[in-house]
Protein backbone atom coordinates (compact mmCIF):
# COMPACT_ATOMS: atom_id res chain seq x y z
CA UNK A 1 0.00 0.00 0.00
CA UNK A 2 1.48 3.51 -0.70
CA UNK A 3 1.85 5.64 1.87
CA UNK A 4 -0.67 8.06 2.90
CA UNK A 5 1.34 10.85 2.78
CA UNK A 6 1.64 9.98 -1.14
CA UNK A 7 -1.96 9.64 -1.16
CA UNK A 8 -2.40 13.24 0.15
CA UNK A 9 0.53 15.12 -2.04
CA UNK A 10 -1.55 13.68 -5.46
CA UNK A 11 -4.71 15.55 -4.12
CA UNK A 12 -2.89 17.87 -3.38
CA UNK A 13 -0.95 18.51 -6.92
CA UNK A 14 -3.56 17.79 -8.96
CA UNK A 15 -5.91 20.02 -7.27
CA UNK A 16 -3.43 23.41 -7.23
CA UNK A 17 -2.72 21.88 -11.68
CA UNK A 18 -6.67 22.59 -11.63
CA UNK A 19 -6.65 25.80 -9.98
CA UNK A 20 -3.53 27.02 -11.84
CA UNK A 21 -5.02 26.16 -15.53
CA UNK A 22 -8.23 28.05 -14.00
CA UNK A 23 -6.26 31.17 -13.28
CA UNK A 24 -4.31 30.63 -16.43
CA UNK A 25 -7.78 31.03 -18.27
CA UNK A 26 -9.29 33.89 -15.92
CA UNK A 27 -6.12 35.94 -16.77
CA UNK A 28 -6.34 35.41 -20.76
CA UNK A 29 -10.23 35.97 -20.59
CA UNK A 30 -11.44 37.94 -17.28
CA UNK A 31 -14.80 37.93 -19.44
CA UNK A 32 -15.28 34.56 -18.63
CA UNK A 33 -13.85 34.53 -14.88
CA UNK A 34 -17.33 33.54 -13.07
CA UNK A 35 -17.19 30.34 -14.88
CA UNK A 36 -13.60 29.46 -13.82
CA UNK A 37 -13.77 30.86 -10.50
CA UNK A 38 -17.09 28.15 -10.22
CA UNK A 39 -14.41 25.48 -11.11
CA UNK A 40 -11.79 26.49 -8.87
CA UNK A 41 -14.41 26.52 -6.11
CA UNK A 42 -15.18 22.62 -7.41
CA UNK A 43 -11.39 21.68 -7.44
CA UNK A 44 -11.23 23.22 -3.60
CA UNK A 45 -14.11 21.27 -2.67
CA UNK A 46 -12.88 18.27 -3.99
CA UNK A 47 -9.57 18.38 -2.43
CA UNK A 48 -11.13 19.05 0.95
CA UNK A 49 -13.54 16.04 1.04
CA UNK A 50 -10.76 14.23 -0.31
CA UNK A 51 -8.68 14.92 2.22
CA UNK A 52 -11.34 14.77 4.98
CA UNK A 53 -11.67 10.67 3.84
CA UNK A 54 -7.88 10.24 3.76
CA UNK A 55 -7.76 11.43 7.19
CA UNK A 56 -10.56 9.63 8.32
CA UNK A 57 -11.12 6.36 6.84
CA UNK A 58 -13.83 4.27 7.00
CA UNK A 59 -11.38 1.20 7.22
CA UNK A 60 -7.81 1.29 7.21
CA UNK A 61 -7.28 -0.73 3.64
CA UNK A 62 -5.91 -1.13 0.27
CA UNK A 63 -9.07 -1.08 -1.39
CA UNK A 64 -10.37 1.93 0.64
CA UNK A 65 -7.36 4.24 -0.39
CA UNK A 66 -7.54 2.66 -4.03
CA UNK A 67 -11.35 3.50 -3.98
CA UNK A 68 -10.34 7.36 -2.87
CA UNK A 69 -7.70 7.43 -5.52
CA UNK A 70 -10.04 6.79 -8.47
CA UNK A 71 -12.29 9.30 -6.87
CA UNK A 72 -9.66 11.77 -7.46
CA UNK A 73 -8.74 10.55 -11.13
CA UNK A 74 -12.51 10.77 -11.69
CA UNK A 75 -13.58 13.88 -10.66
CA UNK A 76 -10.41 15.58 -11.39
CA UNK A 77 -10.73 14.01 -14.79
CA UNK A 78 -14.61 15.79 -14.78
CA UNK A 79 -13.16 19.15 -13.76
CA UNK A 80 -10.55 19.84 -16.52
CA UNK A 81 -13.59 18.78 -18.95
CA UNK A 82 -15.43 21.49 -17.72
CA UNK A 83 -12.24 23.84 -18.64
CA UNK A 84 -12.13 22.47 -21.84
CA UNK A 85 -15.01 23.04 -22.72
CA UNK A 86 -15.17 26.47 -21.34
CA UNK A 87 -12.06 26.85 -23.75
CA UNK A 88 -13.56 25.93 -26.50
Amino acid sequence: MAKIRDLKNEVNYLSYEIISDCNTYMSLHPEKRDKAVKLVEEAVELRNSLIKKINNPEEVSTKYFRKVRQELITEADKIFEKLRKLIK
